[in-house]
Parts: structure tokens; C-alpha cells; sequence
């Protein structure tokens, strides 16, 4: 039996060599977003056989072998081919369509120094060419999970990200558009077919077939399966870091977020530790700077405050005031300076200072120590967070204008200090904080929880009421 088993085995490695090839007939294609508002596209094939076609008309323009490179280039609205540095006089009017002959066979070409499965989609834009990159949605998982969560990750939370990613993809897909999905954090990393070289990467193959087809539903409806790096501790709603109230994304606590610091495996740089607790600090020229650089790359959103006074923020939900975002990340913040306030709300506050999160609170050189009603000494870096309750329990807004601190059992007052000259950011996490932590299914993993609790965890608050299930496509 053993002799029998390992001759099997040894079938199925000539039989299906790498990738997800041969495991079903019916896996949907997606369509990747490589390249845009480029002159000129130069593709090389690297293993089987591809055919260059016409889309307009469904007419081959060329058979394209192993190892021959051709070079697109856009012309107005017309195609130029280049052959071996041989111009190709033949018109074409596009779409075109860099087409594998075989499908049954693992065919990749080179494009931009990185191979790919699949084919290629080339459109003519009037801002430039348009790559496209179509693949079925299992290779192009194998390639995602690498880059996403890498090959060191126990094979539960891998199982976990190839069914979340598998549903991120499949809700994504968009047919009045070119593309699904992109390449970068804008949706998921894609790295082609070089993520699927690295060392280990069968652990990666054995997640995407151990859940080969499976998504994830919520009263029977695809779920936009969102995720982030780590919780810093805790999820977020939904509403209060983009727009939409999801039932299924709503913040639960994440205590295994802390696994990234306790993982053995620290890099110079801290990763993954500072994925769950990090510092960022800035001086007031550098956040001046900040602003500078955001006014020439958001010429329609600029900040004009005058000179930068301080930063105020509240994490205040949707719903107002005293309702807070039940991680407690930041909802909104102040820029405040001598010429106005500019604000940011929810996870664009992240963009504008270059923060890993909006899980902060901020401490600066112009703040100060007070004592709250329940008697704990708390800092306070802005009076403009101090709110009034009077006795019939309205509350108000006092003038912040000219403040003044008095001691408690003293006569002295202080004026409130209204500039600073350094702030220091002090986080917990790392991305928008919504659905499933990457670092904390890779913690409850190790602490013993299996893919489908860790997906009912995230996208269920842990209720297992039935209204979250995992099925096929």
C-alpha cells in the first residue's frame, strides 16, 4: 500500500506540476489591473504558446512562440507592432488580446520584467494603453495569498484568507468596466506568477484546493469581504471608517492582534510588531510639509489654514456625540492653524498624515494633565474636546477662545497653551480596521481555531446564529 501510495503521488507531481490547474472546470475568470496611460507595452512569452488577436474583427494577428518579444505601441487611437524589432504591417483597430492556444497547459508571459498565467488584454485609451491581466480566480489566489499573508502563516488562517480573498475577488467583479480588480492595496496584492516561486509556497497550493470554490454568504447575499493587516485589538464598523452599515462588518474585539508582536521572528525594522503598536512623530515644519505635499497632489481638496496652531480629533460615530466608534479610532481631525480649520473624517485621515491607522490618540508638548469626573487623571491636549453637562444634563460647547486652567486648591490660572512645537502619534494596528485582521487570524490559528471560526468571528461577531455560512460559488 505505502509503494502504491507514493507511485500515486509521484503521478499527480508529473500530472499537475504547480498552480491550481486541473482542479475544476467551472472556476470563474478575473480580470487584474496591471498598467495604465502607458506608450508602449513589451511582452515576451516564457513557457507555451500564445496568439495575438484582433478583438474588433476576432482575427489572429500573429502567433507569438517561447521567447519571442514583441512591443506594443500606441499611436492616437491606432496599435503600432513591433516583431523581434521588426515592424508588423498589419493594421489593427483593438481591442487586442494576447490569447494562450492551450488552456490545459500552464502558459506564462513576461511583462515588465514579471511573468503571469493567463492573457492579456491590451485597450487604447485616449490617457494611454490599458494592460489587463485574465486569469481563473484559483492561480490568481495562489499568487494573492503570497503576497497578502505569505507562506509561514498555519495552514488555518491560510484557509481563512484564500476564502475571504476568493470573495473580495468575486464581489469586486465589475462587467461594464476593463478590470475587477487592481494589482496593489487598492484591493489585493498581485504579484503573477513570481509570488507562486518563493520557497513554501505548496502550503499555499493546499489552502486554495482544502477550500477550492468556497465563499462567503450573509442571509444568502456575497459578501464584500474586506480585510486589514492587523486591529491593533479591535475591528471597526464599517460606517465609521468608509460610508455603508454592513451587518457583517461590524467591529469585534481582536486580542490575538498582538501575535505580530510576540512573533518570534522580529525584523530590524520591527514588522510585524509595529503592525500592532507603532509611534509616528512630527515637528510642526515637517507636518507643515505634509500639507504642502498634499496641497500639490489634491489641488481639489486643499488645506488652507495659515499657519498650523494644533490638531484636534474626536471619535465621535455616526450617530454623534456621546456615541464613540467602538474601537475607539479616530472619526475626525482638525487641522486648526491662524487662517481656519480644515477637517478629515474617518479612514482619509489616514492618508493625509501617512498614519498605519486611525486606532491613535495624540500627544503633544502643549498638552496638559487633568482630573475627570470619575477621578481619573487624564491627558488633555486640546480644550476644544472639553465639553460642558449642565444640570439638566444638556450638553454644551464653551468658548475656547481664552481658556485658563486653575490648580485645584490654588489661586493660580495658567493660560492653556495654544501651539506646539512636536507631536507624536502613539497607534495600535495597521490599515482601515474592517473584517478580518490578518494578524489575528493568524494568532487564534495558533491558538488552536480553525478557518470557519475565524471567518465567523470577524464577519458574525463570533453569534453563530446561521445568518453567516460558507458555500460554493
Amino acid at each position: 500500500m505505502r509503494s502504491l501510495l507514493i507511485l500515486v503521488a509521484s503521478l499527480l507531481i508529473i500530472l499537475f506540476p504547480s498552480g491550481i490547474e486541473a482542479q475544476t472546470t467551472s472556476v470563474p475568470d478575473v480580470r487584474i489591473l496591471l498598467h495604465q496611460g502607458i506608450s508602449t507595452l513589451e511582452l515576451e512569452v516564457t513557457e507555451g504558446s500564445y496568439v495575438l488577436v484582433d478583438c474588433a474583427y476576432g482575427l489572429t494577428v500573429g502567433r507569438i512562440a517561447s521567447g519571442e518579444k514583441w512591443s506594443i505601441r500606441k499611436e492616437g487611437l491606432n496599435y503600432r507592432l513591433v516583431r523581434e524589432e521588426q515592424l508588423v504591417d498589419i493594421p489593427v483597430k483593438g481591442p487586442l488580446l494576447l490569447q494562450a492556444e492551450d488552456a490545459s497547459v500552464r502558459n506564462l508571459f513576461r511583462y515588465r520584467n514579471l511573468r503571469y498565467r493567463g492573457d492579456l488584454y491590451i485597450y487604447n485609451e485616449p490617457s494611454g494603453l490599458v494592460a489587463v491581466n485574465v486569469l481563473d480566480l484559483e492561480n490568481y489566489l495562489a499568487s494573492v495569498m503570497v503576497k497578502e499573508m505569505g507562506v509561514a502563516a498555519p495552514l488555518e488562517a491560510l484557509k481563512a484568507q484564500a476564502v475571504v480573498s476568493r470573495t473580495y475577488a468575486l464581489s469586486n467583479r465589475n462587467p461594464s468596466a476593463y478590470y475587477d480588480l487592481t494589482a496593489d492595496t487598492a484591493t489585493q496584492v498581485y504579484g503573477g506568477y513570481e509570488a507562486e516561486v518563493v520557497p513554501g509556497v505548496e502550503r499555499i497550493y493546499e489552502a486554495v484546493r482544502a477550500t477550492e470554490g468556497q465563499v462567503i454568504y450573509y442571509d444568502s447575499n456575497l459578501i464584500q469581504a474586506f480585510f486589514h493587516a492587523n486591529g491593533g485589538g479591535h475591528t471597526e464598523n464599517s460606517e465609521n471608517i468608509w460610508e455603508k452599515e454592513l451587518p457583517y462588518l461590524k467591529g469585534v474585539s481582536s486580542p490575538y492582534d498582538v501575535y505580530a508582536l510576540e512573533y518570534p521572528k522580529q525584523s530590524p525594522d520591527g514588522w510585524p510588531g509595529d503592525t500592532y503598536h507603532w509611534q509616528q512623530s512630527f515637528t510642526r515644519q515637517e507636518l507643515e510639509k505634509k500639507i504642502q505635499s498634499w496641497n500639490q497632489s489634491h489641488p481639489e481638496d486643499q488645506i488652507r489654514i495659515g499657519e498650523l496652531l494644533k490638531i484636534s480629533t474626536s471619535n465621535e460615530d455616526r450617530r454623534g456625540f456621546p456615541n464613540v466608534t467602538p474601537s475607539g479610532r479616530v472619526s475626525r481631525l482638525d487641522l486648526i492653524g491662524t487662517g481656519g480649520t480644515k477637517s478629515f473624517f474617518r479612514d482619509k485621515i489616514r492618508l493625509i498624515l501617512g498614519l498605519k491607522s486611525t486606532l491613535f490618540q495624540v500627544i503633544s508638548d502643549e498638552m496638559v494633565f487633568v482630573t475627570n469626573g470619575e477621578g481619573q487623571v487624564v491627558p488633555l491636549h486640546s480644550v476644544d474636546a472639553v465639553k460642558i453637562v449642565t444640570a439638566g444634563g444638556s450638553v454644551l460647547q464653551p468658548d475656547t477662545s481664552s481658556t485658563h486652567l486653575v490648580g485645584a486648591g490654588s489661586l493660580t490660572r495658567s493660560v492653556f497653551p495654544r501651539g506646539f512645537e512636536k507631536i507624536t502619534f502613539q497607534g495600535w494596528g495597521h490599515g482601515h480596521g474592517v473584517g478580518m485582521s490578518q494578524w489575528g487570524a493568524w494568532g487564534m490559528a495558533e491558538a488552536g481555531y480553525n478557518y470557519q471560526q475565524i471567518i465567523e468571528h470577524y464577519y458574525n461577531q463570533g453569534k453563530n446564529d446561521g445568518r453567516l455560512t460558507i458555500g460554493p460559488i
